[in-house]
């Protein structure tokens, strides 16, 4: 199932943080779409659920030194 999320990810301050959260995430399986807010230090997350999980991309993230709050 699609599903539209919200996140804050804690580290995201500057448009290279951006990038960044958008090259790692956008090639992980099952993300369809991604919005990065960098005034809210949020993401806006579409993805289908039976690929990839919310926990799955938090611990992607907190690799690459980014904490999403879940």
């Amino acid at each position: 199932m699609k599903r539209l999320r919200y996140f804050t990810v804690d580290g995201l301050k500057t448009e290279k943080d951006a990038e960044k959260v958008r090259e790692v995430l956008e090639g992980v399986e099952g993300v369809l779409r991604l919005d990065v807010d960098l005034d809210a230090e949020a993401i806006e997350v579409e993805y289908e659920d039976e690929k990839v999980t919310k926990e799955m991309m938090a611990k992607i993230l907190q690799s690459h030194g980014y904490f999403m709050r879940i």
